[in-house]
C-alpha cells in the first residue's frame, strides 16, 4: 500500500534538467513531484508515464504501478535515474493518488518534432495526425504489427517524415492489423539510448487500438479476436475494438481447405461495448470451422478476415509419452516415465490396428522393414494411404512403399526440408472417430533414430487433433481426396494459416503450431515469457534461434528462484550454448546450469522444453515435436510444434529430462550434492535446515559405504510426497537441498535408507 507523505513538490522539468551528455542533474537524489497518469497498465511492466504542464517523466515501481490508473492525479517521491536515456523516479518511496478522471489532452506534434527535439516531449502524451505508411525497420510494408518478445519497433510515416513508434506484445494492438490510412496517433514520447550523450533513440509508445484514430468514418478497429472456453458443442468467441460497438460472428463448418466459404449460422449482439464475447452453441464436436466477426459503431463496421476454432471432441483423450533412452524416476510424481521403449513396436501397434486411414509426413523412413511390411499389409486390407515425403533422394524402404502402390508426394526441391514427423490415423472414413490417433514427436524413422538416437514420442486419441493434423497435410497433399493434386500443393512459405490453434484434448489444453506460417519462435518466446515462472529445462539438438535464448534470459533469474537449465547435443559448442555457458560479449551472468551430451555416443535428437514442471500451481507446460530452434525451422522447414498444458506430461518429460542431464554431468534439480569425499565411520541422518521452512530446506546425511541411497518425504498419514535422493551412491557426505513442490503446510517425515534399510527418520515442518 503507498503511504501518504506531504513534502515539497517540484516541477517535473526541474528533475529532467540534464548535463551535455544527456544525464539528469539530479541524479540519484530523492525528489517529489505531482502529475497526472497517462498510462499505467498497458505495457505490462512496472511504467508509469505522468506529467504536469512542464514536462514528463516515468515512475518504475511495481508497488507505484499496481496503485495507480490513467487519470490519476498523483503524488510521487522517488530516486532520479535514467535507463537508455529515459529519466525515471525508481525506486518510487511513496506516492498518493490526489484525485482520479483527470483528463489530459494530448499534445499534437510531428514525427520530426519527437525524431529531431524527442528530449523536449519525452515522457509527455502526443499526438501525431495523418499517418500515411507504416514500415518495418527494414523498410519494408507492414500491414500487420506483428510483435516478438516484448514488442517490435516500426516506422510511422506522415509523407516524408518519419518517426519510430514500439508496439509492446502486451497491448491489444499486437499482431493487430495496421489501420487504413491516413489515420492519427495517440502514445507516450519516450527514448531507448544506452550510449552518452543520450540524443537520439526517441521513439512513440501507442497504448491501445483506442490511440488510433482512423480518417474518413470507417469502423472501429478490431484486435485480440480469439477462441476460449472449448467445449465439444460450444465455444466462446472474444475481441477487442477501438471503440465502443456491437457484436457479430458467422461461422460455418470446415470439412477440407478448399470449400466455399458461405457462412451458415450467425450471432449478434447489440450491446455497444470495447471487450466482445459471444458463445457459440449447437456446434458439432470435435469439428473445425470458419468464422469472422464484425463490429458497428457510429462510423460503420469492420468485419475481421476468415479465423478458424474448433470444438473438443468426445474422444477419450489418451496421451501416452515414450522415450527410447532410460529415465530416472526421481522426481515421479506417481507415474514412471516410459523409458527404453522400442518405437518401432508402438508404431507397428497403430498400423496393425489402423482400419480406415493413415497419413503420414515424414523427413526420413528407411531400415525399418517391419514398418515397411506394416503399411504395405494395411494397404491390401483397404486402409487408405497417404504419404508426403522431403525432396531428397528416395530412400530404399520409400521406393518400395511406391511400388506397393502407396500414393506419396515430395516436397519441391527448394530452401528448406520437409521436416515433420507425424502420423494420423484412421481419421478418414471413420464415421464414429472414436480411435483417431495422432503420432508425433522427435523421432525419424530409421534405425539409428529408433534405437540410438535420444529421442522422445507422443501419441493422442483426439479426433479434434486428428482433424487439425489432417488440415495441414492436405496443404502438403493439395488435396482432400486419396491422391495428391501436385499443382494446388503447398509447402514451406507457400502455405497458407489453416489451422486452429488452442484444443480442449479431453480436458488438457493444447496449442499446435506448423511452421513456417505460425512463426513458432514468436510462440516459443510468448510462452516463456507468460509461463516460466519457477523452471526452463531443455534438451536439444539444435538451438541457433536466440530469440528464443534471450526470451529466457530476460526471464533467468536464479535469487528469484527463476532457473534455466539445458542438455546440448554432444556437438554443439559456441553460440547460444556458449553465452548460456557464460562466455563471450553476451555472456550469462550467472551463467545458465547447460551441459552437454558427452555421456553417450550417439545425437540427442530431441525437441523439447519443459517449464516449470516442479510446480503444479505453475501450470506446467512442455512443448515438443519436430522443431528445433533455428532460423531454418522457423522460417523456411515444414514442421510441428504441440504445446502441452499438463502437469502429468510434463512430469513424465521432466524424468526423462533429468537422466539425460545427469548423465551429461548435471548437478540434481533438487539440489543434490556431495560436499565431502570423506568417508564417515557410520551412516547418518541429520536434522534439516531451516526448520520450520517454506519452500527450501536443505538435508544433510552420511554414507559410510557404497550403497543404493533413498532418501523419501512422507506427509503425517505416511503417504509418500516426494523422493529426494534414489541412486547409487560413494562413501561421503551428501547435502540435497528441497523444494516443498506443491506440499501444504504442516508435519513431515524424511526417511534415510541404504540398501533397503531404514537408516533414521526425522520430522520436520513446512509453514506457508
Amino acid at each position: 500500500m503507498c503511504i501518504s507523505v506531504y513534502a515539497q513538490y517540484i516541477p517535473i522539468d526541474s528533475v529532467r534538467r540534464q548535463d551535455a551528455n544527456g544525464v539528469p542533474l539530479l541524479l540519484g537524489q530523492t525528489v517529489t513531484v505531482r502529475g497526472v497518469v497517462t498510462m499505467s497498465q498497458e505495457l505490462g511492466s512496472p511504467l508509469v508515464y505522468f506529467q504536469d504542464p512542464t514536462g514528463g517523466m516515468v515512475g518504475y515501481d511495481n508497488t507505484f504501478w499496481t496503485n495507480t490508473n490513467n487519470g490519476d492525479s498523483v503524488q510521487v517521491t522517488g530516486v532520479v535515474t535514467q535507463f537508455s536515456g529515459l529519466t525515471e523516479l525508481t525506486p518510487v518511496s511513496n506516492s498518493q493518488v490526489l484525485a482520479t478522471n483527470i483528463p489530459y489532452t494530448a499534445r499534437v506534434v510531428t514525427c520530426g518534432d519527437v525524431r529531431l527535439n524527442g528530449e523536449l516531449y519525452e515522457g509527455q502524451l502526443i499526438r501525431i495526425n495523418g499517418v500515411t505508411a507504416v514500415h518495418t525497420t527494414s523498410g519494408a510494408n507492414a500491414t500487420v504489427w506483428n510483435t516478438s518478445g516484448s514488442g517490435t519497433n516500426y516506422r510511422i510515416l506522415v509523407g516524408n517524415d518519419s518517426v519510430e513508434i514500439r508496439i509492446f506484445s502486451s497491448t491489444n494492438i499486437a499482431n493487430s492489423p495496421v489501420p487504413p490510412f491516413p489515420f492519427d496517433v495517440i502514445a507516450l514520447a519516450s527514448q531507448f539510448d544506452s550510449s552518452p550523450p543520450h540524443n537520439s533513440g526517441y521513439q512513440i509508445l501507442p497504448r491501445s487500438l483506442s490511440d488510433f484514430i482512423v480518417q474518413g468514418g470507417s469502423g472501429p478497429l478490431l484486435s485480440s479476436i480469439t477462441y476460449t472456453n472449448i467445449q465439444p458443442t460450444s465455444v466462446t468467441i472474444n475481441w477487442q475494438s477501438s471503440t465502443s460497438s456491437n457484436s457479430k460472428v458467422r461461422w460455418q463448418l470446415a470439412d477440407s481447405n478448399y470449400q466455399v466459404i458461405a457462412y451458415t449460422d450467425s450471432t449478434s449482439n447489440a450491446a455497444n461495448v470495447t471487450n466482445h464475447s459471444v458463445i457459440l452453441s449447437g456446434l458439432q464436436a470435435g469439428r473445425i470451422y470458419y468464422y469472422n466477426v464484425s463490429s458497428t459503431d457510429g462510423n460503420g463496421t469492420t468485419t475481421s478476415p476468415m479465423q478458424y476454432f474448433c470444438t473438443q471432441s468426445n474422444s477419450a483423450g489418451t496421451i501416452n509419452v515414450y522415450f527410447n533412452r532410460s529415465v530416472d524416476t526421481t522426481l515421479n510424481s506417481g507415474e514412471i516415465a516410459q523409458g527404453n521403449v522400442n518405437f518401432q513396436t508402438k508404431l507397428l501397434q497403430r498400423i496393425n490396428n489402423a482400419q480406415y486411414s493413415i497419413d503420414m509426413a515424414l523427413y526420413s523412413l528407411n531400415d525399418l522393414t517391419q514398418v515397411r511390411d506394416a503399411l504395405i499389409n494395411a494397404k491390401v486390407r483397404g486402409v487408405k494411404i497417404r504419404f508426403v515425403y522431403d525432396s531428397r533422394t528416395n530412400q530404399a524402404l520409400v521406393d518400395e512403399l511406391v511400388a506397393a502402390g502407396i500414393p506419396m508426394i515430395k516436397r519441391p526441391n527448394s530452401s528448406g526440408l520437409m521436416h515433420n514427423k507425424f502420423f494420423v490415423f484412421d481419421y478418414r472414413y471413420n464415421s464414429s472417430h472414436t480411435n483417431c490417433w495422432v503420432w508425433t514427436g522427435s523421432t525419424n524413422l530409421t534405425n539409428q533414430q529408433l534405437y540410438s538416437d535420444a529421442n522422445n514420442v507422443i501419441e493422442f486419441q483426439d479426433r479434434t487433433m486428428a482433424a487439425v493434423y489432417t488440415r495441414e497435410f492436405e496443404e502438403m497433399w493439395g488435396s482432400a481426396a486419396d491422391l495428391p493434386i501436385v499443382s494446388r500443393s503447398k509447402f514451406g512459405s507457400a502455405k497458407s494459416d489453416n489451422t486452429p490453434k488452442k484444443l480442449n484434448v479431453s480436458g488438457t489444453p493444447v496449442e499446435i503450431y506448423f511452421t513456417p506460417g505460425d512463426n513458432t519462435s514468436n510462440q516459443l518466446q510468448s510462452l516463456i515469457n507468460t509461463q516460466y515462472d519457477y523452471d526452463c529445462y531443455f534438451s536439444i539438438l539444435v538451438f541457433t534461434d536466440y530469440n528464443i535464448a534471450n526470451r529466457m534470459k530476460a526471464r533467468y533469474n536464479p535469487s528469484a528462484g527463476r532457473f534455466v537449465k539445458g542438455v546440448f547435443d554432444r556437438d554443439t559448442t559456441g553460440g547460444v550454448f556458449r553465452e548460456m555457458s557464460g562466455y563471450g560479449p553476451f555472456a550469462w551472468n550467472p551463467a545458465a546450469d547447460v551441459v552437454r551430451d558427452l555421456a553417450e555416443p550417439y545425437d540427442l535428437h530431441h525437441k523439447y522444453l519443459i517449464i516449470d514442471p516442479l510446480h503444479t500451481s505453475s501450470n506446467p507446460v512442455v512443448e515438443t515435436g519436430s522443431y528445433n530452434y533455428s532460423n531454418a525451422a522457423n522460417n523456411s522447414n515444414d514442421e510441428n510444434a504441440v504445446f502441452v498444458y499438463s502437469a502429468r506430461v510434463a512430469n513424465l518429460y521432466v524424468q526423462e529430462w533429468y537422466k539425460r542431464y545427469k548423465v551429461s554431468g548435471g548437478t540434481a534439480v533438487i539440489g543434490l550434492e556431495q560436499i565431502s569425499a570423506e568417508v564417515p565411520e557410520a551412516f547418518e541422518l541429520k536434522q534439516n535446515y531451516p526448520n520450520p521452512f517454506n519452500p527450501n530446506t536443505s538435508i544433510e546425511y552420511k554414507v559410510a559405504k557404497q550403497s543404493s541411497i533413498m532418501l523419501k518425504v512422507f506427509d503425517i498419514t505416511g503417504k509418500e510426497v516426494q523422493v529426494l535422493v534414489n541412486e547409487n551412491q560413494q562413501a561421503g557426505i551428501y547435502r540435497v537441498n528441497m523444494k516443498a513442490l506443491n506440499m501444504a503446510s504442516g508435519v513431515y517425515f524424511y526417511v534415510l535408507e541404504s540398501d533397503g534399510l531404514r537408516i533414521d527418520t526425522k520430522k520436520m515442518v513446512l509453514v506457508k
